[in-house]
């Protein structure tokens, strides 16, 4: 069960109409970067709602150990909207990348409140039509533009995730996670950081890339 003020991300709206279910059916999962709590066989009985925390949702070549991060869910982001809909197991690897909190709600009890309430019904098709453009995007990104270009673009599209949602997406990551996110290999994500350094363009503190001249980065994408 939650409190009266849990965080309830995009499900705050509805907090009024659908108090009572969601205080009887809400459950408040923590987790830590060992743990393994999403998975898809859950995701056929549980529906998440990240409160805290990082989690990556990607796809893995076992033969070549290539990485690709399809989804970075943070504060307010789902798990799994695909299996909400169709019912049906979405095969995809989870990992915590920082440990944090979610709420788990029955999945069929969230079908259930799509049902009964349009408006949240709409809630849900709209974040699962914003996943899909991410997809287009990444997509776009992978068969259109070099490394060093959908580098660019990542720390641009950062800056805007950073101001819409106060979250630092590429905050602590490795560079082999930021590889992961563009689909490249850490050595060549170093190479092109030391240069974009090297031009004043971004600064490094720890694991944190500052994104210092924005300004010239938009200036070099719109060059391409």
């Amino acid at each position: 069960m939650i409190a009266e003020n849990q965080y309830l991300g995009p499900f705050e709206p509805f907090h009024n109409t659908l108090r009572a279910e969601f205080q009887e059916h809400a459950q408040v999962i923590k987790f830590t970067k060992s743990d393994y709590p999403f998975s898809s066989d859950d995701a056929l009985d549980w529906f998440y709602i990240i409160v805290s925390g990082k989690v990556k949702v990607y796809e893995m070549n076992f033969e070549t150990n290539r990485e690709q991060t399809l989804y970075l869910l943070v504060r307010g982001d789902m798990f799994d909207v695909v299996t909400l809909l169709d019912g049906n197991l979405h095969e995809l690897a989870v990992d915590v990348l920082e440990a944090g909190e979610a709420l788990r709600f029955p999945v069929d009890k969230v079908r259930e409140w799509m049902q009964v309430n349009q408006n949240f019904q709409q809630l849900i098709y709209k974040y699962v039509a914003n996943q899909i453009r991410h997809i287009e995007s990444l997509a776009i990104d992978l068969s259109l533009y070099e490394t060093k270009d959908r580098l660019l673009k990542l720390l641009l599209k950062n800056v805007e995730f950073i101001n819409k949602k106060g979250v630092n997406l590429l905050e602590s990551l490795s560079h082999s996670e930021i590889a992961s996110l563009i689909g490249t290999v850490r050595h060549i994500i170093d190479r092109h950081l030391k240069d974009l350094k090297s031009k004043g363009i971004i600064d490094k503190e720890k694991k944190n890339i500052i994104l210092k001249d924005a300004t010239k980065v938009l200036d070099m994408l719109n060059s391409l």
